[in-house]
């Protein structure tokens, strides 16, 4: 038993040797990627850039900052989710109905947390723009493609309409209460869009460079 104990022990300065030699010779990248995770754990202020987002799915992935943009492995990068996205909000403490969404190449700070069970990256949480700037809920130009979708919606009804109605009176009926709803949905969706933005600091852009507020959608 003595020399079953003795033999043990004498392999272990030979271990630890060995450990320290792959640790030594490992990739700057895996060295980064261990400290970052230790630290992660204990939720540190993080920057790096939105490598992508798809506002579909509500996820995507940030490259932190000392991590090579086309040369890293999943590991290295950070989980984002929609609900960790410190966005503007609408009216007061109610979450506005429009959700916040990154974009390729945007630089952003988080605090860093380790992977969900099961996954390599890390969690990224309480995201926001470099320098603590809340991420706006929607982005520049999306009310006036809000405002031609809603147009295209009223042409295709009102194809529709002509394509399977006979009587004028009553063809004519159904494209103005067409008309209506399409100009109540622009009118309801402007006003809200107006009020997020005011508290986000954007500039909305209707079509033929009216502003917001505007009846520019009537012509």
């Amino acid at each position: 038993m003595n020399r079953l104990l003795l033999l043990s022990a004498s392999k272990i300065p030979a271990a630890a040797s060995s450990l320290r030699g792959s640790y030594s010779g490992a990739s700057a990248a895996a060295r980064l990627s261990a400290a970052r995770r230790f630290s992660g754990a204990s939720g540190a202020l993080t920057k790096g850039e939105v490598l992508s987002f798809d506002a579909r799915n509500k996820f995507g992935f940030i490259v932190p900052d000392g991590v090579d943009k086309t040369d890293h492995e999943n590991k290295d990068l950070f989980f984002v989710h929609r609900n960790d996205i410190k966005a503007v909000k609408s009216d007061g403490d109610r979450e506005s109905a429009f959700f916040p969404k990154l974009r390729r190449g945007q630089r952003v700070e988080f605090r860093a947390g380790p992977p969900n069970e099961g996954t390599e990256a890390g969690k990224a949480y309480d995201v926001t723009l470099e320098g603590g700037k809340l991420v706006a809920p929607f982005e520049q130009g999306d009310l006036k493609r809000y405002i031609r979708s809603q147009k295209s919606r009223f042409g295709d009804r009102v194809f529709e309409i002509y394509s399977t109605t006979q009587d004028q009176k009553e063809l004519e009926r159904k494209i103005v209460e067409a008309y209506d709803m399409a100009r109540e949905r622009i009118e309801q969706q402007t006003a809200t869009m107006t009020r997020v933005a005011k508290a986000a600091g954007i500039e909305l852009e209707l079509e033929d460079g009216a502003k917001h507020g505007s009846r520019g959608y009537d012509h």
